[in-house]
């Protein structure tokens, strides 16, 4: 399996766009703040995942600004390191999209990706960071109400939960 790499931003600036409009002053302090770092990284298969992001933004569906849709080739290619960097990033979730299980392109792969993210749920867990900041999702490529709604549903957990500052 190859690796993937991913180039996540650094800590020490900001994520282009990370300012809410009418946030105020230009400086840099305050960036990582609740209300002003509140990202979310999403892991989207390009054959399901990828297609429903699409198909949500042609429809011009109403998504929160504050998420960046990274394409992958399956959601098993998503390593457990990367959604570990994103965290270390200071984003405050991920979520990974990808086929129905049981219609994945790839032979079933998205099956080892259940497994596998199923267990960094458990290892955030333990680590204090927290499994509720991870998202497994799948669905199909015409579903992209479905997708919509589970990055609205994702986002506004996120903004329940406790700010990543008190883990990092």
């Amino acid at each position: 399996m190859r690796q993937l790499r991913i180039r996540l931003p650094q800590r020490d600036r900001p994520i282009a766009g990370a300012r809410l409009p009418g946030s105020g002053s230009n400086d840099q302090t305050g960036i990582r703040g609740r209300e002003c770092f509140m990202k979310m990284l999403i892991f989207a298969c390009k054959w399901c995942g990828l297609i429903g992001a699409d198909s949500a933004g042609k429809k011009r569906i109403q998504l929160p600004a504050d998420f960046r849709v990274i394409p992958v080739e399956c959601a098993a290619l998503v390593e457990p390191d990367a959604v570990i960097r994103a965290f270390a990033s200071g984003i405050a979730g991920v979520a990974v999209l990808g086929c129905h299980l049981g219609g994945c392109r790839f032979n079933h792969a998205n099956h080892a990706a259940v497994k596998r993210l199923e267990l960094l749920k458990t290892l955030l867990d333990a680590t204090g960071i927290g499994g509720n900041r991870l998202l497994i999702s799948f669905g199909t490529a015409h579903e992209d109400h479905q997708y919509a709604e589970v990055v609205k549903t994702f986002f506004e957990e996120l903004r329940s939960l406790p700010s990543a500052d008190l883990w990092m």
